[in-house]
């Protein structure tokens, strides 16, 4: 959705090389000649087509943000910091074991399993963090054990998408997806792309906050020389200002500092626009300070209906969000994008080309260096 459509070639050239890949997997099962190996997304033999799907559902390549706002909300967003959304609340999951297995408040799962249960949705497509050699998976769920078997997070990007692809090939129907901001932001891309994606067969979707990935390679090499790759079961980083990522086996605990895996995040995390899945659903993340609970945003009214039935029947409870750490995150997803403006103006050298950001130009304004 952009400006012009290119082809694989113009992929290969202006995101790969560029290592501006997000590595989400939506180009990937669409075309025999692109593979994934780990997260690395390549082209293994030019195919000559000059128009592409490829190159038309990444979520790095031309986007215009307000047509896909329209398209998804019906109406331009009123809130440049979060995007458009119906209302922001806390949440966890009323099963202490379905939060003792996620992350945090145990929100993702639980809807996951609801909406499954209730035919709203006829599996779910996850990511399975720890999977071979530390590597995360992607799978299509159709059973709660299934479901608590993807909790958790282990900040590696993943191509997730991928195994969208590959169900939407198999006619699968009404698939629930759950996946980060550059995700959501390429499966948006899809349903509103003149080229069929099936995309339309995606029957809800779920957004997580996302500040950074890792890049597989580097930080599973970090991690070989202080821990066995197969007994890691958890990874976190604790609000500020602990400043470290915890690393958890069954018999052990290793504190990381952030400083150590920085150079790890993948380039292309640092021109992100999007801290919380701004084109999905419903969007959750952390709590910061409150542990077993999720910050919610409600998004849509199919995300809104989810949220009610879910309630009724006793799946998640909500709390209000106190105004001072709305306020924080509204704040800290504003510095987000000042940031990836900034490093996007540092390389293009004019503020009014933002390479795939299509923005409004009072958007664009505010968010310049020293506005």
């Amino acid at each position: 959705m952009g400006e012009q459509i290119k082809g694989p070639l113009d992929l290969e050239r202006e995101i790969l090389t560029q290592q501006w890949c997000t590595s989400c997997g939506a180009c990937v099962g669409i075309c025999p000649y692109i593979k994934v190996v780990k997260d690395k997304v390549v082209i293994i033999e030019a195919c000559g087509i000059t128009e592409g799907k490829c190159y038309d559902f990444c979520p790095r390549t031309s986007t215009d943000l307000a047509a896909l706002e329209q398209m998804v909300f019906g109406k331009p967003s009123p809130d440049l910091a979060l995007g458009s959304y119906i209302s922001i609340e806390m949440a966890q999951a009323e099963d202490s074991n379905v939060r003792s297995a996620g992350q945090y408040g145990g929100v993702v799962s639980a809807l996951s399993m609801f909406a499954m249960a209730t035919g709203e949705l006829s599996s779910a497509l996850l990511t399975r963090p720890f999977g071979k050699a530390f590597m995360p998976g992607r799978d299509l769920v159709s059973s709660s054990p299934e479901v608590l078997q993807c909790a958790r997070s282990n900040y590696i990007a993943s191509p997730t998408l991928a195994g969208m692809n590959q169900a939407l090939k198999q006619g699968t129907n009404k698939i629930g997806v759950v996946g980060t901001p550059c995700q959501v932001l390429a499966l948006r891309k899809m349903q509103a792309s003149s080229f069929d994606s099936s995309a339309e067969k995606v029957g809800l979707i779920i957004g997580l906050f996302c500040t950074w990935a890792l890049s597989y390679r580097e930080f599973s090499q970090y991690l070989k020389g202080k821990v066995d790759l197969a007994l890691i079961n958890r990874l976190d980083i604790p609000p500020p200002p602990s400043n470290i990522l915890t690393l958890t086996t069954e018999t052990t605990s290793i504190e990381i500092p952030l400083d150590e895996i920085r150079e790890f995040i993948k380039p292309t995390c640092r021109i992100c626009f999007d801290m919380t899945a701004e084109f999905a659903d419903i969007s959750v993340g952390m709590v910061e300070g409150i542990d077993d609970w999720n910050t919610l945003i409600i998004r849509t009214e199919q995300g809104e209906g989810l949220i009610q039935e879910a309630k009724k029947a006793g799946v998640i409870r909500t709390e209000p969000l106190e105004k001072a750490r709305l306020d924080h995150l509204r704040d800290a997803s504003f510095q987000k994008k000042k940031r990836a403006v900034a490093e996007i103006v540092s390389r293009t050298k004019d503020e009014k080309d933002l390479m795939y950001l299509r923005l409004k130009d009072e958007d664009r304004k505010k968010l310049q260096p020293g506005a």
